[in-house]
C-alpha cells in the first residue's frame, strides 16, 4: 500500500505546484468581453504596434484609446456573426484561406533557404574558401593597375555583326562610332550613353570583351566577339591608372566573385547538374 501512495503522493505535490505557479503569474488586465472572450490589454497593445504614427499618437489620448477599443470589439462581433452564419464553409472563403495558406508557406521555404544561404556564405568566409586577402589584393592591383574605358555596339545576328564591322573598321574616329551604336546596338543600357560602358577593372567584365580590349589600340574598332549576350562590337577610348586605395574594394569584389565562382563549380562537380530547357539543347 505505501508502494501505491508513494507516487500518489508526488503526482498530488506537483499538480498543487503547478497551480500555485499559475496563481502566481500575473494576467494581462481584461479591456473587454465578448460572450466571454476577452479583448486584454496585451491584445489591445498588440494590435496597437501595427498602427502607423500617426494613429500610435492619436491612441495616447483617452478617446483614441476608446475608439480603438470600440473597433476592436466590433471586429469581434463581426467575426462571431460570420462563423454563426457558417461562413467558414463557403467556397470562396476556403479557397482564399488556402491560396493564403500556400503564400504563407512558399515564403517560409524561402526564407528559410535565404537564412540557410546566408549562413553558408558566412561559413565560407570564416573558413577562407572566398576571403580575400590583402596581399592578394596587393597582387592584383600590381597586376591590372588600370581601368578600361570602353564604347560597344551589341547585336544579335552574326550576319549584321560582320557587316556594321566591315563599315566602320576603317574609321578610327570615336563620332562614327557613336553614330553606329545610335543605328544599329540592340543594348538600351548602353545606347543610351552613345555606346560608353562604366569603366572596368579586369575581372570586372566579360572576360573576352576584355582580353579584346587589353590588346586593342586606342580608337581601333574591334569586333566582332560572341559572347553568351550576343555578338560585340568594340573601340576602346582609353585607360587609367588607379591608385591602391581606388581599386581595393573593387579587386576584393572581383576576387570574392573569382572564388565563388570556383566553389560553385566545385558544388557542379559534386551534384549533378542538368540543364534541361530547350535553350540549351
Amino acid at each position: 500500500m505505501k508502494k501505491l501512495l508513494l507516487p500518489i503522493l508526488a503526482l498530488t505535490l506537483c499538480a498543487c505546484h503547478k497551480k500555485q505557479e499559475e496563481q502566481n503569474t500575473p494576467q494581462a488586465p481584461v479591456l473587454a468581453q465578448i460572450s466571454g472572450e476577452a479583448i486584454t490589454e496585451a491584445d489591445f497593445n498588440a494590435q496597437a504596434a501595427e498602427l502607423d504614427d500617426s494613429f500610435k499618437k492619436f491612441l495616447q489620448t483617452d478617446i483614441g484609446k476608446e475608439n480603438f477599443l470600440n473597433y476592436l470589439i466590433n471586429e469581434k462581433l463581426m467575426l462571431k456573426a460570420a462563423k454563426d452564419a457558417g461562413l467558414e464553409q463557403n467556397p470562396d472563403y476556403i479557397k482564399e484561406i488556402k491560396d493564403i495558406e500556400t503564400e504563407q508557406k512558399t515564403r517560409l521555404e524561402k526564407a528559410k533557404a535565404y537564412a540557410l544561404n546566408r549562413l553558408l556564405l558566412q561559413k565560407l568566409y570564416e573558413d577562407g574558401t572566398i576571403a580575400v586577402s590583402e596581399e592578394e589584393i596587393k597582387a592584383y592591383h600590381k597586376k591590372y593597375p588600370y581601368q578600361i574605358y570602353l564604347l560597344e555596339i551589341l547585336l544579335t545576328d552574326p550576319k549584321e555583326a560582320a557587316d556594321v564591322t566591315r563599315a566602320i573598321r576603317n574609321s578610327k574616329t570615336k563620332q562614327t562610332f557613336e553614330d553606329a551604336v545610335k543605328k544599329f546596338s540592340k543594348d538600351p543600357v548602353s545606347k543610351k550613353n552613345k555606346g560608353a560602358l562604366e569603366p572596368f577593372i579586369p575581372g570586372e567584365y566579360l572576360p573576352q570583351i576584355e582580353v579584346a580590349a587589353a590588346n586593342t589600340p586606342t580608337y581601333q574598332v574591334q569586333g566582332f566577339i560572341k559572347t553568351p549576350r550576343g555578338f560585340h562590337i568594340i573601340m576602346k577610348t582609353g585607360e587609367e591608372r588607379l591608385t591602391y586605395n581606388q581599386a581595393k574594394e573593387r579587386i576584393r569584389q572581383i576576387l570574392e566573385k573569382q572564388k565563388m565562382d570556383a566553389y560553385l563549380n566545385s558544388l557542379k562537380s559534386k551534384y549533378r547538374v542538368e540543364v534541361t530547357t530547350d535553350e540549351t539543347k
